[in-house]
């Protein structure tokens, strides 16, 4: 329905695709009402394998769609050549697979998925195109037989071709004419599977009458599918092609989980994960305090390299009894031989970490003392020697304990890897290039270059080749959850482009990159002499738990640790999922907030009162912003771009929001007023990669940014609620400076600054900066001024202890000794405070257990199998 366009965004400078609506929908308010609340629903769907909505704009009486333009050619073209080889197929239906599955947890129905409706691009994603549109442009909202209502027209095709080609793919209830629900998406999966893998249509007939008859009445030809076909996949077509939806497949991430399994058993060289989980392994991490003996380990994992033979082995180490281990693989490094494992346990603040060592076949593990803080371990080819970041510093330890040795500054390091060579390279900060010292000591050198023409601002998580000479890297800035990586050398800064990936890769002989993909472990051919990625991901079936956070995650970060003798580790958790929680100013009575399930990172409350917008990821490089009615409960996407959507800011007026996006690779300013449906609006852009607002001052005039300068870490600028071109310089010091809010009455900006060593609050004039009063004593993070500006309410740097200091706002400013007036519970990793700073709303991990590194024997002898 409509005329589709390639245009070019002028404002953005990017090409997109037009879908021009008919007249039809200009004539019916109510039907261009209802189709525009359904388009700003699908707008909120955020899937790398979903093509995404933009807007939807109206000029001069002429109403569009604004829509990501996605090349390549339709799945119907491709199935046209004939029938697809199983390896071939099987990807792309489980991208499907994944498509789908986002958008029913949206409560979002395709209602027309065929073939037509999907796009396979030159690099084998695949793009599902105008999901939920029949629903939108159906004035009724059912959706059923009104075959019309396909929102897919191509010019190659006759209008009666193409309504047969709808009909061909509804399910029986959608042929009746019947409300459909997510079993009419599972149904139609069926009919595109099976289309691809026969070279034929399920159902086919001369005209509408008869397609929609074979689709009530007949059965497919099961004859037609390859003789060859796995009885897994034969059984998941017949589920899905239930004509009753009551015996049909309910769920399609059911269909997701098998299409997984036979994926990693069809495909060229794949990796065959021979042995599932054992009890043991997949009830370790739930039992709390209790370590693997030395004979089981012994029996378990041999300390000599493991035969090719052998079976895939998993098993589970726990962290220290009352510890907590560091949630993300970055913190977890098996040493080359394979014999032990260092990881990190403490918090992600990073400021309580200590630095553990279990050897496999030993009943506990050991702390080495030297090494508090530490973060981002790697070892030593040796395996006598672990590398770490520490206090802005780049340190090596023994691996059996004593005094670490400092090589290097490091401040905000983004991981480091050791030659063969006995040289490291490490990223040092996280906005440079990487560099190389000797692991003795010495003076770094670069190793890297930043790309300006691509406006590159990072190079990070290096890992080396076997050679020694050669190292793996990721660049940023990624663009749609991806990163460029590249191929460097020891010798100079000239390097390789490797590929495209979702995380930094570890190479692992004999020519495999392993990285994450979608979240789950995969390994892909790499040549070396080459410097080429070939073939295809193939699941290795793991699911490294992966910090979804920005603010204590590491973007781009490795997701998997490789020994040399055939294992691996990584960190698992139960689950990544974050709770709502009430309480009052004395840190007591708490009482949940219902919300949708997900990971919550921050939560912005308006000055009202009524509202709160949450950060919700659902990767480590996708989050979205929700809208929630305090009141009622209820919740709903307020952001629609993709990428990362993250510090969320009210107006004094609690109708609009600002917050930071990176959609376009570097973040950027965003203004949404949340009273109506209209898209967000940019309001700054720049290519300083990392900034953010921070406060909406009282007048309502100035914007607080804090943003990331190279010289002096990061700085405080103001920016014109109006928007425009520059930043006005508030605070520029030594370290790092944060912005916090303003006062009420409008004169004073309230801050954090690390300039002692620890961030500490202080008060400074705004909106001209003058002499900074400190408040806090003891470490401060989030802070809020009481309605009269007399008060200042701050948490300390733990997060769970409630300050309040006293203050006089006078011709001076003046503040009083801060004392403690409660505690939270020392989960909380985010908070708000309502108005009248009497409740406060926390963010803190959903507890359904305990996190342990899993650790993965021998999964290179199921490659040599399963080659």
């Amino acid at each position: 329905m409509g005329e589709v366009y390639r245009a070019r965004d002028t404002k953005l400078g990017r090409d997109v695709a037009i879908k021009v609506l008919p007249e039809l929908f200009a004539s019916d308010a109510d039907r261009l009402a209802r189709f525009t609340r359904e388009a700003q629903t699908l707008a909120a769907l955020n899937h790398p394998n979903i093509a995404h909505i933009h807007g939807f704009e109206e000029s001069g009486g002429v109403r569009a769609l604004v829509m990501e333009l996605v090349e390549g050619e339709d799945l119907s073209a491709q199935i046209a050549r004939g029938s697809m080889p199983l390896a071939e197929a099987l990807p792309i239906a489980r991208q499907i697979a994944d498509a789908l599955e986002a958008a029913h947890e949206q409560g979002i129905v395709h209602r027309d998925l065929k073939p037509a409706n999907v796009k396979v691009k030159a690099d084998g994603t695949v793009k599902v195109l105008d999901f939920g549109l029949a629903k939108a442009m159906d004035s009724s909202g059912a959706s059923g037989a009104d075959l019309m209502n396909s929102p897919t027209l191509t010019a190659r095709a006759t209008q009666m071709g193409m309504i047969i080609g709808t009909a061909a793919y509804m399910s029986p209830e959608q042929a009746r004419g019947k409300v459909v629900d997510r079993r009419a998406d599972i149904w139609a999966f069926g009919v595109v599977l099976y289309e691809m893998l026969a070279g034929r249509r399920a159902f086919e007939g001369d005209d509408i009458s008869i397609t929609l008859a074979s689709v009530l009445k007949e059965d497919v030809d099961w004859q037609a599918l390859p003789a060859d076909l796995p009885g897994p996949v034969r059984r998941l077509l017949r589920r899905c092609l239930e004509k009753d939806p009551r015996k049909r497949l309910s769920a399609i991430g059911d269909a997701r989980l098998e299409l997984d399994e036979r994926e990693a058993a069809v495909a060229p060289a794949s990796i065959l994960v021979a042995a599932r989980p054992s009890i043991v392994a997949r009830l370790w991490p739930a039992i709390a305090g209790i370590v693997l003996t030395a004979g089981i380990a012994a029996a378990l994992w041999p300390r000599s390299q493991p035969a090719s033979g052998g079976d895939v082995t998993r098993l589970a180490i726990l962290p220290p009894p009352g510890a907590d281990l560091y949630p993300d693989s970055t913190g977890v490094a098996i040493s080359p031989d394979g014999t032990m494992v260092a990881f990190v346990v403490g918090t992600v603040t990073q400021t309580e970490t200590q630095l553990w060592v279990r050897s496999i076949d030993s009943m506990t593990a050991r702390r080495l003392e030297d090494a508090d803080g530490a973060v981002l371990p790697f070892w030593s080819p040796d395996s006598r020697r672990i590398g770490f970041f520490t206090n802005a510093k780049l340190r090596t330890i023994a691996a059996s304990g004593g005094r670490a040795d400092t090589l290097a500054d490091a401040p905000g390091a983004r991981g480091g890897d050791w030659s063969a060579s006995n040289v490291i390279v490490f990223a040092p900060d996280a906005g440079g290039v990487l560099y190389r010292i000797p692991a003795t000591g010495g003076t770094p050198e670069p190793v890297t270059a930043l790309d300006s023409a691509k406006k590159e601002f990072g190079h990070r998580f290096p890992a080396f080749l076997p050679a020694g000479e050669h190292f793996l890297y990721a660049a940023l800035p990624g663009k749609g959850g991806k990163f460029e990586i590249y191929a460097g050398s020891l010798k100079d800064t000239s390097r390789t482009l490797v590929g495209l990936l979702e995380s930094a890769p570890v190479y692992a002989d004999p020519g495999w990159l392993l990285y994450a993909r979608q979240g789950v472990l995969v390994a892909q051919a790499f040549d070396v002499a080459a410097m080429k990625i070939t073939g295809d991901p193939i699941s290795l079936g793991d699911e490294p738990t992966m910090i979804l956070d920005p603010s204590t995650s590491f973007t781009a970060g490795r997701t998997a640790s490789i020994s040399r003798a055939g294992s691996l580790a990584y960190f698992s958790s139960p689950s990544t999922n974050t709770t709502a929680t009430w309480y009052d100013a004395n840190g007591q009575n708490p009482t949940v907030l219902t919300l949708p399930t997900g990971h919550y990172e921050t939560v912005s409350i308006s000055p009202a009162g009524t509202h709160a917008v949450f950060v919700r990821s659902t990767s480590p490089s996708e989050s979205a912003l929700w809208l929630v009615d305090l009141a009622r409960g209820s919740a709903s996407p307020l952001s629609s771009g993709r990428g990362r959507n993250d510090w969320p800011v009210w107006s004094p007026d609690s109708k609009r929001v600002v917050f930071a996006a990176d959609r376009d690779g570097v973040q950027d300013l965003f203004v949404k007023d949340v009273t109506d449906a209209a898209p967000e609006k940019a309001l700054f852009r720049s290519e300083v990669p990392f900034k953010g607002p921070t406060s909406w001052s009282a007048d309502g005039q100035w914007i607080g940014v804090t943003q990331l300068d190279p010289e002096t870490a990061q700085n405080i600028w103001l920016l014109p609620a109006a928007g425009g071109a520059e930043l006005t310089l508030f605070l520029r010091g030594p370290v790092r400076d944060n912005g916090g809010p303003t006062s009420p009455d409008g004169r004073w900006l309230a801050y954090t600054s690390d300039d002692t060593g620890r961030f500490e609050l202080y008060v400074q004039p705004f909106p001209k900066p003058g002499a900074k009063v400190q408040v806090s004593q003891h470490g401060a993070s989030l802070a809020w001024w009481t309605r009269d500006s007399r008060q200042l309410l701050f948490l300390g740097p733990d997060l769970h202890s409630l300050w309040r200091a006293e203050v006089e706002p006078g011709a001076t400013f003046r503040v009083g000794s801060a004392k403690q007036i409660a505690t939270f519970p020392s989960s909380i990793v985010s908070m708000d405070a309502m108005p009248d700073r009497r409740r406060f709303l926390a963010i803190a991990p959903e507890r359904t257990g305990i996190g342990s590194v899993t650790v993965v024997q021998n999964w290179r002898a199921a490659l040599a199998k399963a080659r």
